[in-house]
């Protein structure tokens, strides 16, 4: 059995004792103990490397039937170098096979079999010589029995790696073979990184390339292969796909021969050759292999070399001539660097590494680039998702660092373009941006916000103001809306969504979600605004709230989470995640409730499925007498909007029987100031409900009418429309109105609006 010409030459023979302590010598000591199927042959030490190489022979468990002609004894060879570096192991047989899972040597050194695949900083960690031996032997069984690939894996490349990488757009390859032109640049830093950036957008000083790209039919997945490393051996090796690379260079090259500039440019280029591989397993698993092949002689030395060109030297024009014959310049050989490619990063690689199915392209309108909205943009960006309209009229000052995604190179710039850079330069597609009050913005920007509205799928208010929340509730467009805002604690983060039909809006979710957070314990102090702020200027209004970056930065992203999950549903939707001091994350989440609106006057009033059952609850808890108890909601005066959003109870001083009811005041008057704290002053008194006895229907009495007029005498000092609810048998339900301004032009006693409850 002939021995690889390489370990004959490699170093001295040496003996146990002339081997340092450390890997070499603990494998030694193991061998000459007695390591289980291996038996020790040989030592050899590079005096110059200090490397030491153990010949060893491993029994093979062999099936009869050979997947690759393994022997039953088959001489290896464990190169050490050092502790932290992985022992190498060679097939001595000069005639073993090229099989799969072999790791890339140098062509005059023997297969370097893959034994391990785990990181050798890991593998270290429980490494012994059995270890390392039985891994050996298991290698060289698997290669026996054709198991050396696990079908549950994705398929080998067809070339080894390279030590230099190419980083492309992935557009090179959407014509499929293509030309286009680009500028290399190499990072001080990163000498074995190339970036190529199209000509026309780089700066001046770059390595002029033109890339020929070719996709290229897919292949069974053998055994690694070599990287070529001249342009004729990569031809021969890419020859069994169909392409006949050299045919394909020299038509482009005799294509741009003459005097026309951009035919110049490309000859006075290096040629970067791209290849797509896709490579696929018998079992039908693929996986892409993208390679790249920089020349070192520009496109028009190549063909001079390959004969099918001509320097102009004359002084008339510039550039190539064809060459007529043809005729190559023997023994000429074009050099080639290997290079990995990657491509850009861009939406549909952002799509697939956060494992969606496609890139979500949406069009989105967001509005605020504050410290939840920057974070929510980068944040889907990086999953490939929206393509991204920023809307927002502040600039990035000093302080805004401590929680917002741009960086000190943005300091002054309107938030909204900066917002967009960054997406754009992530993404690499170009991104709008508007910086505008939505309040507020002059004509221009009032016809800009509308064209984005009008195109967009989705709203996003991330914009912390309950003003412009409702503003784009009630605009006239299809879009779906989103809010997301903290608390003013920074403790949690709420997101609203409407349903996809809107039948649901931000406006009747902002009542849901004060019902909420007046009714779930665990919110009790969501809205507690005592922790004050931070004053950043001389401004009596310079002041941000106190909430780390880290807590920002995690709240973002559940909410960022939350608005994809949330958008893939139909269905409305409020969310709120609060984190615990310990660092949990506590979830509260509710299906938006279907919503009911009347026009009383001059008013719309709305109410939901979740306040009727709320009434009727409290109803069921009295029955057989009557109870009743105070309303409180959401009045919008510069809309006349009225939301009811929330019923107390009877106080504990009601009286109350089966044919008549007296509402108590005992603690009313400080539930109510409580529920406006709570609230921050956005949910108020709005009038009263009560029940009706078992059979009853929920038309008023005489004595309710008596109460309404009262109690709208009282509201109308406020500007407001006196309400009462009635709640009666088999959830039946009456909302009435009294408006005395209406009753004095129409000169009646009163107006009453009533409306049907549901079954």
């Amino acid at each position: 059995m002939a021995i690889h010409t390489w370990w004959t030459s490699f170093g001295e023979a040496t003996t146990v004792d002339g081997v340092a302590s450390g890997p070499a010598r603990s494998f030694v000591d193991a061998a000459l103990a007695g390591l289980p199927a291996t038996t020790l042959v040989e030592i050899k030490e590079d005096k110059t490397t200090g490397y030491v190489g153990v010949h060893v022979e491993i029994d093979v468990e062999r099936p009869q039937d050979l997947a690759y002609p393994i022997r039953a004894r088959e001489p290896i060879g464990i190169l050490f170098s050092s502790p932290h570096v992985r022992p190498t192991v060679l097939a001595l047989r000069s005639d073993f096979p090229h099989t799969m899972h072999q790791n890339g040597v140098p062509e005059e050194m023997p297969f370097s079999l893959c034994v391990d695949d785990r990181p050798w900083p890991e593998a270290r960690l429980t490494n012994t010589p059995t270890e390392f031996s039985r891994l050996t032997q298991l290698w060289l069984a698997k290669a026996a029995r054709g198991e050396l690939h696990d079908p549950a894996q994705p398929p080998d490349p067809l070339f080894y790696g390279a030590d230099m990488a190419l980083v492309l757009p992935r557009g090179v390859f959407e014509a499929g073979s293509a030309t286009s032109e680009f500028a290399g640049f190499v990072r001080t830093d990163s000498q074995g990184l190339v970036f190529a950036i199209p000509s026309k957008q780089a700066p001046p000083g770059g390595i002029a390339l033109t890339v020929m790209a070719f996709s290229l039919p897919p292949q069974v997945m053998t055994s690694i292969r070599r990287l070529p490393r001249t342009l004729e051996s990569l031809a021969a090796e890419l020859a069994p796909t169909g392409l006949k690379l050299l045919d394909e260079i020299k038509d482009r090259l005799k294509a741009w021969t003459g005097i026309a500039d951009d035919g110049a440019r490309r000859m006075a280029c290096r040629l970067a050759i791209v290849v797509g591989l896709p490579v696929t397993t018998e079992e039908g698993r693929g996986a892409d292999d993208f390679r790249a092949f920089i020349t070192t002689n520009t496109a028009g030395e190549i063909g001079v070399l390959l004969g099918v060109l001509h320097a102009n030297n004359s002084n008339v024009g510039k550039g190539y001539v064809r060459a007529f014959p043809e005729t190559p310049v023997a023994g000429a050989s074009l050099p080639v660097a290997p290079a990995q490619v990657h491509f850009a990063f861009d939406r549909d690689l952002a799509a697939s590494i956060a494992g969606a199915a496609a890139a979500d392209r949406r069009k989105v309108v967001m509005i605020g680039a504050g410290s939840l909205g920057s974070q929510l943009g980068i944040d889907l960006a990086r999953e490939g998702a929206f393509e991204w309209t920023i809307v927002d009229d502040d600039v990035l000052l000093p302080h805004n660092l401590a929680r917002h995604a741009l960086l000190a190179d943005e300091i002054g710039a309107p938030k909204a373009n900066a917002l967009a850079r960054q997406i754009t330069a992530l993404l690499n597609e170009p991104q709008s941006a508007i910086v505008a009050d939505v309040l507020a913005p002059n004509a221009d920007r009032q016809k800009a916000l509308d064209a984005a509205y009008a195109v967009a799928s989705v709203i996003i208010d991330a914009s912390a103001s309950v003003g412009v929340a409702r503003h784009l509730s009630d605009l006239p467009f299809a879009a779906r809306r989103v809010c997301a805002f903290f608390n003013p604690s920074g403790t949690a983060v709420v997101l609203l969504t409407e349903d996809v039909r809107r039948d649901v809006t931000l406006r009747d979710l902002e009542a849901q979600y004060h019902r909420l957070i007046l009714t779930e314990p665990s919110l009790a102090d969501h809205l507690d605004a005592s922790q004050g702020g931070v004053r950043y200027s001389g401004s009596c209004r310079s002041l941000t709230n106190r909430i780390p970056a880290t807590r920002a930065a995690l709240l973002s992203a559940l909410a960022a989470r939350g608005i994809a999950d949330s958008l893939s549903s139909d269905d409305a939707k409020m969310t709120v995640w609060t984190l615990g001091a310990d660092g949990s994350v506590s979830v509260v989440q509710r299906n938006g409730e279907t919503v009911t609106r009347a026009e009383i006057g001059a008013w719309q009033v709305s109410y939901d499925r979740g306040f009727l059952d709320q009434l009727s609850a409290l109803r069921d808890g009295r029955l057989p007498n009557e109870t009743g108890g105070a309303i409180v909601g959401i009045a919008d005066f510069s809309r006349n909007s009225l939301h009811l959003a929330h019923a107390f109870p009877q106080p504990e001083d009601s009286l109350g029987s089966p044919t008549r009811f007296e509402r108590g005041v005992v603690g009313l008057a400080q539930s109510i100031d409580d529920v406006a704290r709570r609230s921050m002053h956005q949910v108020r008194y709005l009038g009263e409900w009560h029940s009706h006895p078992r059979y009853a229907n929920a038309r008023p009495s005489d004595t309710d009418i008596a109460q309404l007029a009262y109690l709208g005498s009282e509201l109308a000092a406020d500007g407001l429309p006196g309400l009462m609810a009635i709640a009666a048998h088999h959830a039946d339900f009456s909302l009435l109105s009294f408006d005395p301004s209406l009753c004095r032009q129409e000169r009646r006693i009163l107006r009453v609006a009533i409306h049907p409850g549901h079954d």
